[in-house]
């Protein structure tokens, strides 16, 4: 597939050209500790759709590229073999199906998070430990949730903490408005 794009004011033309670095079938290495940990699984993505490098002060998967699919509940992560060019994926089962992930280095910094159900971009300040791993979980979206939502089991949109080793996702304490957060990103203060 390419993409062609061209400017408006000149008569250069330029060409992306587009790959896919994995498919939605592929096979991946549980990453969740547990008995499944370092398994082989054929993955069946029905939502990608958030992804970011990770930082590489991260306490696990720093520098990998990383996939959200949130209907499914699960993130992939992408990195060259050492000894070889082949990409190595590992999948993070989540306890709860999320928007969006950030990761707080510790310095002092502020989370960004777009809101749309409020129709704002709201500010989350306070004291972020280091490798704190925040994440915009969205019950309702999750495959198994029920047509009409929130619901029991099912509560509107809220900030999570994510354990990358066991894929648990915990609420985190919000003082000030509620927040229903999709979109996320820590900035530092200046």
């Amino acid at each position: 597939m390419q993409v062609r794009c061209s400017r408006q004011a000149g008569a250069s033309t330029h060409v992306a050209t587009v790959t896919p670095l994995y498919f939605g079938e592929a096979t991946a290495t549980v990453a969740n500790a547990g008995s499944m940990h370092g398994k082989k699984v054929k993955l069946g993505l029905t939502d990608p759709d958030s992804n970011a490098v990770i930082p590489s002060f991260a306490p696990r998967f720093g520098g990998q590229f990383a996939l959200t699919s949130q209907a499914d509940k699960e993130q992939i992560f992408a990195k060259q073999g050492k000894t070889s060019a082949a990409l190595k994926l590992q999948v993070l089962t989540l306890s709860q199906s999320v928007d969006d992930t950030a990761w707080a280095s510790g310095a002092p910094e502020i989370l960004f998070a777009a809101d749309a159900t409020a129709d704002t971009v709201d500010t989350v300040t306070g004291d972020f430990s280091h490798n704190a791993i925040l994440t915009a979980v969205t019950p309702c979206d999750a495959a198994n949730a029920p047509a009409t939502c929130p619901a029991p089991g099912f509560p509107p949109n809220y900030l999570g903490s994510l354990n990358p080793w066991t894929g648990h996702i915990s609420r985190v304490k919000l003082a000030g408005p509620n927040l229903q957060p999709k979109g996320l990103t820590f900035v530092a203060q200046p």
